[in-house]
């Protein structure tokens, strides 16, 4: 699954003279050379989305709804039934937020982004997280949003790897190959594993194909967003 950035759903706002991204094209090009992987078109949901808060504006990453609509695609594609958004319940958990594009441009008087999560009692009442060598009962971490990068509140922040185990008991084990876009997808994946193993290749150097086999992986799902993928060299670490 590769996930166009917002600058490519909303070029039209871009100003007179830009250059015009090619993020569509590419990624369809790159889909064509892909011999034993399924892919994943999340580019006309999000199309047909793009008047919702799909994206923070402040920020690089898609919301927890922007998130929900890469769930529903993947689940489709896997042949997986996906939960239904009136299965949750909608929490704000910051008003406050200023990403990455706020930290580049720093405009005067800025409006802030919403933060919110999708509640209920498969990604609330959870076994247990393991966050590296750290273990929690959640996969969000409130001490971030008092802090600048409230987008680390999920899944905390960047780690090597991170294994959620939930009550959901159907021998199903997700392995995510994946950056920081998936982050916000826990809150949805945790309804249909019973595990979810994130992994993040800049800092993983360990056999991914030897760590599915050791951890009984049912199935894997790569996932980066298309500026991502062309700049991390931890892309070159899956194999």
């Amino acid at each position: 699954m590769l996930v166009p950035n917002s600058i490519e759903i909303y070029k039209e706002n871009l100003p007179e003279h830009a250059t015009l991204p090619t993020q569509e094209e590419d990624i369809k090009k790159l889909y064509s050379q892909m011999k034993y992987a399924k892919t994943i078109n999340v580019l006309d949901s999000i199309k047909q989305a793009k008047n919702e808060e799909i994206y923070y504006k402040t920020d690089h990453h898609m919301t927890s709804l922007g998130a929900y609509l890469l769930y529903v695609s993947y689940c489709r594609k896997a042949g997986i039934t996906p939960a239904a958004l009136t299965e949750f319940t909608e929490k704000e958990v910051s008003s406050s937020f200023l990403g990455t594009f706020d930290s580049k441009a720093r405009l005067p008087n800025q409006t802030p982004d919403r933060i919110t999560i999708f509640e209920n009692e498969k990604n609330t009442d959870l076994k247990e997280v393991i966050y590296d060598s750290k273990t929690s009962k959640s996969i969000y971490n409130e001490e971030y949003l008092s802090k600048k990068d409230k987008y680390s509140y999920f899944l905390n922040g960047n780690n090597s790897k991170v294994v959620v185990k939930t009550k959901v008991e159907n021998g199903q084990k997700l392995l995510v190959i994946k950056d920081s876009y998936a982050h916000n997808m826990a809150q949805f994946l945790c309804q249909n594993y019973e595990e979810i193993h994130f992994i993040d290749p800049r800092y993983y150097h360990l056999s991914l194909t030897e760590y599915a086999k050791e951890n009984e992986i049912t199935q894997i799902l790569v996932l980066y967003n298309y500026e991502n993928l062309l700049t991390d060299l931890g892309v070159r670490g899956i194999k």
